[in-house]
């Protein structure tokens, strides 16, 4: 091995050892005895949850361009108008990586066509190994959505909302009251229908 994998790989074991970090051991099949090591934690440190703690991550997808453009004008007006938001785009690979980044809580919101939102809604193709996820609407493009999960605070929502509605000129298609088979939010629900959080 090179030096640098080498180092590399004696670092993050030392940043496991002194965060507690205990590797899961492995059985085989046919012989039940340890078959070596599996690293079950993929941040040891913990740094990604503090970094999304502090920070709105909006989800987008690289196969679509209208979605594409979509995130990344949200992602700029909430940067400027909502600074206290720290929004980041995160770009998804297509349909399916966006909703299981949302369905294990990996991310917070993200923008999705209408049709796949409803299939993740309703664990339908190509969502099926996704059940009962508490989806919700913030606010609509038209085509596309923008959506949550029920654990996404009361007040982000009705924040979001409020800004994207509120400078709607600023992106490619109107931020507007959410509707369709998936409830609203209940923060987005507050702003659309004018009370307070």
């Amino acid at each position: 091995m090179q030096r640098r994998t080498l180092l590399t790989l004696g670092t993050g074991l030392a940043v496991s050892v002194l965060t507690g970090f205990r590797p899961a051991a492995t059985t085989t099949e046919t012989h039940h005895r340890p078959a070596g090591l599996w690293f079950a934690d993929m941040e040891p440190d913990g740094l990604t949850r503090t970094y999304r703690r502090y920070r709105l991550l909006l989800v987008g997808q690289r196969d679509d361009a209208v979605a594409s453009d979509l995130s990344e004008s949200a992602v700029e007006v909430l940067e400027r108008f909502l600074p206290a938001s720290r929004a980041r785009l995160i770009r998804a690979a297509d349909t399916r990586r966006v909703g299981v980044l949302i369905g294990t809580r990996q991310q917070d919101i993200a923008i999705m066509t209408r049709e796949s939102a409803e299939a993740l809604f309703a664990a339908g193709p190509p969502f099926a190994d996704i059940r009962n996820l508490p989806l919700k609407l913030i606010v609509s493009f038209d085509s596309h959505v923008l959506v949550s999960r029920t654990d996404f605070p009361d007040s982000h929502a009705y924040a979001v909302a409020q800004t994207l509605t509120e400078h709607k000129n600023l992106l490619p298609r109107p931020a507007v009251a959410p509707d369709g088979l998936i409830p609203v939010h209940r923060g987005a629900h507050a702003y659309f229908t004018g009370e307070t959080i």
